[in-house]
C-alpha cells in the first residue's frame, strides 16, 4: 500500500517536472548552470528596476486628491508588470523579452488625471476620482491592445523596415543617454540637467553617484576583456558587499544609509493590490472618458511607433530578426489581459531586455523571476528591496546606457557615412535637450532630406543612344540599312530608370538641350524616351514635359514615349500632353515599335524616286542568277506560318516582297516579337547551317513573295557547283556579320 502511494507521488512529481521544464524557453543550447545563474540575476535586477519604476510612474498619476491612493496606483502598475512578464515568458519567441507599463501611456494618463482633477476635482471625492481613473487605465489598456492586434493582423509591422538605419541608431543612442540620465537621478534623487550639472560635482551629491559611476564603467571595461557567466553576478554581489563593508567601516548604520538616500527604500507599507476594476464599472462616467478619446488615440499611435522602434533596436542589439506582426499581436493580447486587471498599457522595454541579454540570460526564467518579485511586492510590500544600494543599481543602468552610446557614437564612426553619423548625433542632441519624440521626428526629416539629395544624384538617364547604335527589331535590305545608318543620329534615345521626380526631372531637359547644341551632329528629329524601367512620375516631371513640348515646337523635333504604364499615361493625359493633336508627342507600346516608326519616317523622308528604288532593292533572282533555277517561288498570304518553332525549316527563305515577323512562342501562349523583317532579308539560314531546329517561329505580316531554297537543293549546289555556292555562302556570312556588328555597337553604347 505504501509502495503504491509512493509510485503515485513519483508520477505526479515527474509530471510537474516535465510540465515545468516545458515552460522554460531558451535562446541557445547552453549548459543549464551557466544559464540559470544569469537568468536569476537578470530577472532579479530587472524586477527591482521595474518595481522602482512602477513607484515613480504611479506618482505621476496619483497626485493631489489622488495621493492617498498612490499604493493602489503602484499596485496597478505592478499587476500589469506581472501579467506582462508571465505572458512574455509563455509566448515570446525571444524568451528574455521584458514588457512593462510604459512612460508614454502613463504621461498621457497623468495629463487626463490632471484635467479631470481641475474640471471636477471640487465636486468629486478622492474615492470617486480613483474609481474613474482605475477603470480609465484598464479600459485604455484594452483599447491599446485591440489597436496593436489590428496592426499586426493587417501586417503593418513591416512599416518599421522603412525607418532609416541612422534614425534607429540615433534612437538607440538617445535611449542610452536617457538611461545614463536616469541612472544619475536614481543615485542622487535629482534630475541631471544642464543647469544642475555643476551641483552634481558638490561633495554631498558627488559621493552618491561617483561610486556607481566607477562601478558601471568598471563593469564595462571588464566585459570588454573577459566573458564568463559568473563575472556579472560576481561583480554585482561583490559590489553590494563592498558597499556595506566600506560604509559600515565609516560608521554608517542601516537606518542612516536609508535616511541619507543611499538605499532604495523606504517603500509603502503593506500590500498594494488595488482590487477588481469591474466593481467600478456601474458608476463609470463614459461621457467624460469619450472627451479624452483624441488623447487616447494619440497615445495609441505614439505607443505603436515606440513598440516598433524598440523591436527594431533590439534586432540590432541581439543580431536577431523578429516577426514584428506577430509581436504586435502578442503585445495587443498582453495589453488586453492587463487591461482586464486594471493595469496600465505597456510593451517591450528595450533597456531591461538588453540588460538581461548583456548579463547572459538565455531562458524565460528571467521573466518568471520578474513576475515573482512583482507578485511578492504586490502582496506583501517592497520593504525587502530597501537593502539594495542605489549606487549599484545606478551603476548597472549607467553601464547599459554607456554601452549604447559607445556602440552608436564610437563603434559606428568608421562603419557608416559621415552624413549618417551626423543624423545619429543630431537625434541624440535633440533627444537630450528637447525630447524623445522630437528627436525621432527631426531624425526622420533629416533622413528624408538626405534621401532626396542622394537619390537626386542617381542618374535617371540610364544610357544615351542614337539610331546608329540601337535599332528596332526590323531587319531590312542592305540599301535601307545604309539609309538608317547614315541618318541614324536624327534619333536620340534615352532609356530612363527609377522614380523621376523634382530632383531629377530637369535633367531630361538638360540632356535634350545639350544634344541640340551639338552642331556637328545630324539635326535632331526624334527624341525617344524608354520608360520600361521607370517606377513612377511626379508633377515636376509633367511640368518638365510641358517645357519639352515648347522646345519641340521651337526646334522642330518629335518626342516618343515608349513602354509607359497606365498610371504614367493617365498623368500625361490629364495634362493634355497625350494624345497630342499636333503630333509632337507620340506614345508607343515599347521601344522596339517606337524605333521602327522613327526608322520608317527616315526612309520615307528620302526623295520619292530614291526611296522607291531603295525600297525595291535588287531582286534575289538577279543577285543569285547562277543558282536561281533552284529557287522555289512561294506566294504566301498574310498570317501564314512559314517556320514553326522547334521544327526544321528545311531550307532558306528569301523575302522578295512583303513583311514577316520572327516570334518567340512562350508557355503562356503569348508570342514575343523578336524581329520584323522586310523585303531583301533572309530567314532559316542559321538552322540550315547548324543543322538545328528553329529557335523561333516566322509568320507573315502581309502578303509575301518568297523564294525558297530547300535543304536538298542547297546540298546539290554545294556538291555539283561549289563555285556557285560560294557566292551564297559569302552573302550569308556577310549577313550574320552585319547582325553581329550591330549587336556589338549597341552593347558598346550601353556600356558607356
Amino acid at each position: 500500500m505504501g509502495y503504491g502511494h509512493s509510485f503515485v507521488w513519483y508520477r505526479h512529481f515527474k509530471f510537474f517536472i516535465i510540465w515545468g521544464t516545458s515552460l522554460i524557453k531558451t535562446t541557445a543550447s547552453e549548459p543549464k548552470l551557466s544559464s540559470l545563474v544569469p537568468d536569476i540575476i537578470a530577472g532579479a535586477i530587472n524586477g527591482i528596476i521595474i518595481i522602482v519604476s512602477a513607484m515613480a510612474l504611479a506618482a505621476l498619476i496619483f497626485t493631489g486628491p489622488l495621493s492617498p491612493y498612490l499604493p493602489q496606483g503602484i499596485g496597478l502598475l505592478l499587476i500589469g508588470s506581472l501579467i506582462f512578464a508571465l505572458f512574455s515568458a509563455l509566448t515570446s519567441k525571444f524568451p528574455i523579452t521584458i514588457s512593462t507599463p510604459q512612460d508614454i501611456p502613463i504621461a498621457i494618463l497623468a495629463l487626463m488625471a490632471l484635467t479631470l482633477i481641475s474640471d471636477v476635482g471640487q465636486s468629486w471625492s478622492g474615492a470617486e476620482l480613483f474609481s474613474f481613473m482605475f477603470v480609465t487605465i484598464g479600459l485604455t489598456s484594452v483599447l491599446v491592445g485591440i489597436f496593436f492586434y489590428t496592426l499586426g493582423q493587417f501586417k503593418l509591422g513591416k512599416l518599421v523596415r522603412f525607418i532609416p538605419y541612422p534614425v534607429v541608431g540615433g534612437f538607440l543612442a538617445g535611449t542610452g543617454w536617457l538611461i545614463v540620465k536616469f541612472s544619475f537621478s536614481m543615485m542622487t534623487d535629482q534630475d541631471l540637467t544642464l543647469d544642475s550639472s555643476l551641483t552634481f560635482l558638490s561633495n554631498p551629491l558627488l559621493m552618491k553617484w561617483l561610486p556607481g559611476f566607477v562601478f558601471g564603467i568598471g563593469m564595462l571595461v571588464v566585459s570588454r576583456f573577459f566573458y564568463h557567466y559568473l563575472i556579472f553576478p560576481g561583480l554585482l554581489v561583490g559590489g553590494i558587499v563592498l558597499f556595506y563593508i566600506i560604509l559600515y567601516s565609516l560608521g554608517y548604520s542601516f537606518n542612516e544609509l536609508e535616511a541619507n538616500g543611499y538605499l532604495l527604500g523606504p517603500f509603502p507599507d503593506g500590500g498594494l493590490f488595488a482590487g477588481n476594476p469591474f466593481a467600478h464599472l456601474t458608476s463609470f462616467r463614459w461621457d467624460i472618458y469619450f472627451i479624452h478619446l483624441p488623447a487616447i488615440v494619440t497615445m495609441m499611435i505614439l505607443s505603436a511607433i515606440s513598440v516598433l522602434f524598440n523591436y527594431s533596436g533590439l534586432e540590432l542589439t541581439v543580431k536577431k530578426d523578429f516577426d514584428l506582426d506577430r509581436e504586435l499581436k502578442l503585445t495587443g493580447i498582453g495589453n488586453a489581459l492587463v487591461g482586464l486587471a486594471g493595469g496600465s498599457p505597456g510593451y517591450i522595454t528595450l533597456s531591461e531586455t538588453t540588460m538581461a541579454h548583456a548579463i547572459g540570460a538565455k531562458t524565460n526564467i528571467s521573466s518568471y523571476t520578474v513576475a515573482l518579485l512583482c507578485g511578492i511586492t504586490l502582496l506583501f510590500g517592497a520593504d525587502i528591496l530597501s537593502i539594495f544600494p542605489k549606487v549599484i543599481l545606478g551603476g548597472l543602468l549607467l553601464n547599459l546606457g554607456v554601452s549604447f552610446l559607445e556602440e552608436w557614437l564610437y563603434d559606428t564612426w568608421g562603419r557608416i557615412s559621415k552624413m549618417d553619423y551626423g543624423v545619429i548625433l543630431i537625434i541624440l542632441i535633440v533627444i537630450g535637450t528637447i525630447g524623445f519624440l522630437e528627436g525621432i521626428g527631426v531624425g526622420l526629416l533629416l533622413s528624408i532630406a538626405l534621401f532626396v539629395i542622394n537619390y537626386s544624384k542617381i542618374e535617371v538617364i540610364k544610357h544615351e543612344l542614337s539610331g546608329q547604335t540601337i535599332h528596332s527589331n526590323v531587319e531590312r535590305s542592305e540599301k535601307l540599312k545604309s539609309v538608317i545608318s547614315r541618318r541614324g543620329d536624327q534619333i536620340y534615345v534615352l532609356p530612363l530608370q527609377g522614380f523621376i521626380f523634382f530632383g531629377t526631372a530637369h535633367r531630361l531637359l538638360e540632356r535634350v538641350s545639350h544634344r541640340l547644341s551639338l552642331d556637328s551632329e545630324e539635326s535632331l528629329t526624334y527624341v525617344v524616351f524608354d520608360f520600361r524601367q521607370v517606377t513612377g512620375l511626379d508633377s515636376s516631371t509633367i511640368n518638365s514635359f510641358n517645357k519639352l513640348k515648347i522646345m519641340a515646337v521651337n526646334k522642330g523635333f518629335r518626342v516618343l514615349f515608349c513602354d509607359m504604364n497606365k498610371s504614367m499615361t493617365q498623368q500625361l493625359a490629364v495634362e493634355g500632353l497625350l494624345p497630342d493633336e499636333e503630333g509632337l508627342f507620340l506614345e508607343f507600346p515599347d521601344l522596339d515599335h517606337g524605333l521602327e516608326w522613327c526608322e520608317e519616317q527616315i526612309i520615307d523622308d528620302e526623295e520619292a524616286a530614291t526611296a522607291e528604288s531603295i525600297k525595291m532593292g535588287e531582286s534575289f533572282k538577279t543577285r543569285f542568277a547562277h543558282i536561281a533555277v533552284y529557287f522555289e517561288t512561294m506566294e504566301v498570304k498574310s498570317g501564314s506560318l512559314i517556320i514553326e518553332q522547334g521544327k526544321d525549316p528545311n531550307g532558306i527563305y528569301f523575302l522578295e516582297s512583303g513583311r514577316i515577323t520572327v516570334q518567340l512562342d512562350t508557355k503562356s501562349g503569348k508570342g514575343i516579337r523578336l524581329k520584323s523583317m522586310g523585303a531583301g532579308t533572309v530567314v532559316g539560314e542559321v538552322s540550315l547551317y547548324s543543322g538545328s531546329a528553329a529557335s523561333a517561329s516566322v509568320i507573315t505580316e502581309t502578303d509575301c513573295l518568297i523564294y525558297f531554297l530547300s535543304k536538298d537543293h542547297f546540298n546539290t549546289i554545294n556538291r555539283d557547283a561549289p563555285e556557285k555556292a560560294a557566292e551564297l555562302h559569302t552573302f550569308i556570312v556577310q549577313l550574320l556579320s552585319d547582325r553581329l556588328a550591330k549587336s556589338n555597337a549597341t552593347i558598346r553604347a550601353l556600356m558607356r
